[in-house]
């Protein structure tokens, strides 16, 4: 099972707001063709799960939260 967004020991990107999180600390998980996906909050992986395909694709690189969503501001 591929783990995504891996930013050193533990440390994992939620492909919705691009926050850094440990994955032990994360609100949730979800699986997309076999990748795991961590979340910062339960608002991100609601989002995530109701539009997988348009974050799974997102730009990890990227980096920036989604203006407006509020799970990290």
């Amino acid at each position: 099972m591929n783990q995504v967004h891996s930013n050193g020991a533990g440390g994992v990107l939620d492909p919705v707001c691009g926050m850094t999180i440990d994955r032990a600390d994360a609100s949730g998980t979800s699986q997309v063709g076999g990748t795991t996906y961590h979340f910062c909050s339960p608002a991100c992986k609601r989002k995530f799960d109701a539009d997988p395909e348009r974050y799974a694709e997102k730009d990890e690189s990227s980096g920036a939260c989604d203006v407006g969503h509020g799970c990290c501001h």
